[in-house]
This record gives structure tokens, sequence and C-alpha cells, in this order.
């Protein structure tokens, strides 16, 4: 039996060996970069993902592909990528962790330098990771290298392509990258960049809540610098079976149970907005002190009252909290009251 390790306080012990075959195990010598694959039922576009990665130019890396206990073909295709080829680290969770936990499970695993993580219906252009590698070893600094992004179809179409610009991300001080990450409206594609492995070391990772990946780009523009290479190697899947159109973007109520199967509801889920400004003030304290962290919660406050995030926390908590709806009905009853006694 291999032995088992726990990675998530909310998951129960699963096994840190790969699946798969003999060609799936760790390798005596670490690669230079980790790829991170998390999946659940991906049958659909699990292939074309995993063959834009295996056929980059840049060939110094492991593909550690998680499995949230899927119930359709993903496991017989994984188990087939792993006997094939020996960069392949499969694994299997005994049952769904939800997205977060296997999120961060696939970086708990990983042994690289350089560490990315990759949805199961992107693709890699063939040259994405050996550009994204020559900017991070070129500049000790930088936490965080990115590319240019082509948008595509079912059918592999490209439908726009685009390169996310966040003014001051590469300037010295924390709070001015802090303000171009926050400032800026974006849909954390660059969640999916090159990120140097010790920058990640210690932060919040992926987490359990709606909005995590935008505290984790915050967070990682804390600790440093990013880069961009505008060509758009990294190529971006819009399909109607995304998760995270399906569930983040609609009923947000459902969107706690897929980030983290162990809660069924969660108070912070439906209040999106209060809930990512608690974790970027979580994120400044634990990374700034001082002058820097009076500096960055300046932005935050800016972000609150200056972007017009606070009319959205204001309808959060008309439409969602407990308490509030139901200070609401008391004050309408009393009204009601009041007005049939005239």
């Amino acid at each position: 039996m291999p032995q088992d390790i726990t990675l998530h306080p909310s998951a129960e012990s699963m096994p840190a060996e790969p699946l798969g075959g003999g060609h799936g195990g760790i390798t005596k010598a670490a690669p230079r970069v980790s790829i991170g694959l998390p999946v659940f039922n991906g049958e659909c576009y699990l292939a074309r993902a995993i063959d834009s990665i295996l056929g980059q130019s840049f060939q110094d890396f492991e593909l550690i592909v998680c499995d949230n206990a899927s119930t359709d073909r993903t496991a017989e295709m994984c188990a087939r990528y792993a006997q094939a080829d020996p960069r392949v680290r499969y694994f299997r969770n005994p049952r769904n962790l939800g997205a977060g936990p296997n999120y961060d499970r696939c970086f708990q695993l990983s042994q690289g330098t350089y560490f990315k993580w990759a949805a199961h219906d992107d693709c890699l252009a063939p040259d994405y990771l050996s550009r994204t590698v020559a900017v991070l070893d070129a500049s000790p600094g930088v936490v965080l290298c990115t590319t240019g992004i082509a948008e595509i179809g079912p059918d592999d179409d490209v439908q726009r392509v685009y390169c996310n610009h966040f003014p001051g991300i590469d300037a010295p001080g924390a709070a001015r990258r802090l303000a171009a990450v926050i400032h800026t409206r974006h849909e954390c594609e660059d969640f999916f960049g090159l990120f140097r492995r010790a920058a990640l070391v210690g932060s919040d990772l992926h987490g359990t809540y709606s909005g995590s990946d935008r505290v984790l780009l915050a967070e990682m523009a804390l600790r440093g610098p990013w880069a961009c290479v505008p060509e758009p190697l990294f190529l971006h899947r819009e399909h109607d079976q995304r998760y995270t159109r399906a569930v983040l973007l609609g009923d947000r109520s459902q969107a706690a149970l897929w980030l983290d199967t162990a809660v069924s509801t969660r108070v912070e889920s439906p209040m999106y907005h209060l809930g990512v400004y608690r974790h970027y003030l979580s994120v400044v304290r634990k990374n700034t002190h001082g002058m820097e962290r009076a500096a960055c919660t300046g932005e935050l406050l800016r972000w609150w009252f200056t972007d017009g995030h606070f009319p959205d926390v204001l309808r959060d908590l008309l439409k969602n909290h407990p308490a509030v709806r139901a200070g609401i009905r008391k004050a309408r009853d009393r009204v009601l009251g009041v007005t049939s006694r005239r």
C-alpha cells in the first residue's frame, strides 16, 4: 500500500505515490518546472490540454494530474498518459475534495523551481515554457511571468487575442504593485502564469472561497514584480461547460460547495465583494509592515470607495446576509403595523 499523507485539513488521507504504473514515479533529480493540472470529469478537453503540455519545446518539467474522483473517462485517460510518459504523475483523490483543495494539492506535490497551474480545458503554445522560464531565469526578483492570451472556442478556433496590462506591476514598491492588480479589471487569467515556487510557499494558494484566485494574484504582487511575454502563448478556452461560468458566475451559494466540498453553506460566499476585501486585508497584513502596510491599506480603501465596490457590498448585504434580511423584515413589519393603525 502506498504511504498516506494529509494535504488539506478538510481532506482525508490520500495516496502520496502516483498511479498508473512505474513511469509515473518521482524522478531522482527535481525538474525545473512543475505543472499542476487539477481535473474533475474533464474527458472532453483533457487530452488536448495534456498533449499541448507534453509537446512543449522546453522539456525539463513534471506534469502532476490530480483527479478529483472523476466519474467519466478521466481516470482511464490519465493512467494511459502516466504509463506512456515518465513526466506525468497521476494522483486520484478518494473523494471529490472541491476545486480549492485539489488545486492546492497539485502545488503540495510539486518539486520544481517554477510552478504553473493548468486547467484541463486550456492549452499552451509549444514555446510557452521556454519563453517564460527564460524570463524567470534572467530576473531572479520576478515572482510571476505571464503571457499574452488567445481565447479559443470549443473547436480550438481563436476568438480573440489580448494581453492583460497591469500598469506598475513591475514597480519596486509593494503598494504600487498591489494597486496595479486590484484596480485593474481582469478575469484572473494570470493565475495560470508561471510562478516562482518560492514565492508561493507560505501564501494562501488557491483558497476555498470565491475570489481566492484574485486574492492570490494580489498576494503575489505584494511579494514581488511580475513580467509578461506579450505573444499569445496561453490558449484560454471559453465554452458553456466551464465550471467557473456555470457555478462561480451563477449561484454563489453553490460556488462555496464547488470550491470545498467539506462545507455546504457559507455566509461569505454570497457576499463576494466583502469576502474579497477581507482576504485582501489579510494578505496585506501578512506580507507588509510599517509604512508599506499603511500605503497598501490606503490602496484597499481606494478599492473600497473609488472603484465602486462599496455599493456592491451593500447590495450583497441587503440581498444575502441573514441578519440584515431579518432586520429589514422587522422594519417592514413595524412600518406596515404603524400604517395599518392609521
